[in-house]
């Protein structure tokens, strides 16, 4: 017929505390986003103008024609300015065929990725914008290697 009282309030009081003791349970914590629910991003790798050599204005750079595009995001990942550029460079797919200019990793949106190509593949993009796309992916692993760039350090 179902616990005494006395039995069930210690097995309900119990379950209480220990809830308690250890914070929420899984079941009423909210769920985490999986990898096909959070936004989507493509990486653009592209050339830069030899003039900038910093990547303070390689930054300014991506956010004036962020602003002109008016995209939601658009940040720099990854920057080599033209003068450390190596001849190991020269050996990638895309960079060796570029001798002109630094190389940088953009990150954008999907929804906004065929906005940027359409501005940074112009023919005057490279005089308007101070930069010109080469290559995109999903993956900036790939966009990487096609550039030439080695993988950052993490700073921790």
């Amino acid at each position: 017929m179902g616990f005494p009282a006395s039995r069930a309030f210690s097995f309900y009081g119990l379950r209480l505390v220990k809830s308690l003791q250890h914070g929420p349970s899984r079941r009423s914590m909210a769920k985490r986003l999986t990898k096909a629910l959070r936004e989507k991003r493509r990486w653009v790798g592209v050339l830069v103008q030899p003039g900038i050599t910093t990547r303070e204005k390689a930054a300014q750079a991506v956010e004036d024609l962020r602003i002109h595009l008016d995209l939601a995001s658009l940040k720099l990942m990854d920057f080599r300015p033209a003068s450390e550029r190596e001849t190991d460079d020269l050996n990638s797919d895309i960079a060796g065929t570029h001798h002109d200019g630094g190389l940088a990793v953009l990150k954008v949106r999907l929804s906004d990725v065929m906005d940027l190509r359409r501005c940074i593949e112009g023919e005057k993009a490279f005089e308007q914008h101070g930069m010109r796309g080469l290559t995109t992916s999903g993956k900036i692993r790939l966009v990487r290697q096609r550039l030439g760039l080695p993988k950052p350090n993490r700073h921790r």
